[in-house]
């Protein structure tokens, strides 16, 4: 491996600073060593700055292709993948871990789990990472960080006609997972409450979901495409059971972003910040939108951008991957 190891636990010290997010860490697997295998690098893009670092310049070819990646603490996991054999494209179920402090050590293979899957959702909580596969053979598994142990995930009912949409979303303040359910015939909410290990319904007809989807306190949001032009953002809150209104005091967020694939993810960088990610082919850069949502105590929300409309930052890439912090 090289690069400077040292420069990977110093800019993992600095992606945080006074409770809010200052840099992402992320994946790109588009390069090729001198031997013409697949390269998987590990860069910085400080979202202050508008700049990109390259942190460690040939992350070890391991990790598979189509994995999950999640982060837990100061490690990261690659989960599941796919991988070419025999002309058929077969699933896996390899996990691999990277230390943000010892990067010197690499990607080492951990327990692999119960079954495969080639990009499952999945998050960490609480010294475990679950993983939503929804297929018939497995709906989930846990892993325990701390026993290196895989465990089936209970099974909801739903589940027996709906699938799981993407992303699986973390409502840590109430120690629970918020998976929304789409089917033919229904679109619901559930939360898996990970502590006693249970389902409940939230909403058994919740219409609105996409990848950029988040949740701070009692309100989530949700990005939603109107048309290929004109998206909006709708605003749930999830203890009254009831949309809000969202008054946007800014015009950029009526329209998605001319370069921005669907699915962006939504990242929540600190008290009422919020950062939209994505990477433009087209223009060869990271860009993204940092802007605020707040209640403003009249039953809605306020929304407004921070510091301009846009930020770009060059970089060529074809299939980067943005470790959530």
């Amino acid at each position: 491996m090289s690069g400077n190891t040292r420069n990977c636990s110093s800019y993992f010290d600095a992606r945080q600073r006074d409770g809010e997010i200052k840099g992402l860490f992320f994946l790109d697997e588009t390069l090729r060593d001198t031997e013409g295998k697949r390269r998987t690098d590990l860069h910085f893009l400080d979202l202050e700055r508008g700049e990109i670092s390259d942190v460690l310049s040939t992350t070890p070819p391991d990790v598979p292709v189509g994995s999950t990646v999640v982060t837990c603490g100061n490690h990261a996991y690659t989960i599941g993948g796919t991988i070419l054999r025999g002309g058929i494209l077969r699933s896996l179920n390899h996990v691999f871990r990277f230390d943000f402090k010892h990067a010197e050590r690499g990607w080492r293979k951990v327990s692999s789990m119960l079954y495969p899957g080639g990009l499952p959702e999945a998050l960490a909580a609480q010294g475990k990472i679950y993983v939503f596969k929804g297929s018939r053979d497995c709906f989930g598994e846990v892993y325990d960080i701390s026993w290196d142990s895989w465990v089936p995930l209970c099974v909801p009912s739903i589940a027996e006609y709906s699938g799981v949409s993407r992303p699986v979303l973390l409502d840590s303040s109430r120690s629970r997972i918020l998976v929304h359910f789409s089917g033919d015939r229904y679109r619901s909410l559930y939360a898996y409450y990970y502590n006693d290990k249970s389902w409940v319904c939230l909403d058994p007809k919740f219409p609105y979901w996409s990848p950029t989807v988040g949740i701070v306190g009692n309100v989530l949001y949700v990005f939603h495409e109107i048309s290929d032009d004109i998206c909006s953002w709708k605003a749930y809150d999830v203890q009254d059971k009831k949309w809000l209104p969202v008054k946007w005091l800014t015009e950029f967020s009526l329209h998605q972003p001319v370069t921005a694939p669907v699915g962006a993810p939504l990242i929540h960088l600190g008290n009422d910040k919020w950062c939209m990610v994505w990477h433009s082919i087209t223009l060869n850069c990271f860009e993204y939108l940092i802007f605020r949502m707040w209640r403003n105590g009249h039953g809605g929300i306020y929304a407004a951008d921070v510091d301009g409309y846009r930020t770009s930052a060059s970089f060529g890439s074809v299939n980067p991957t943005i470790l959530m912090p």
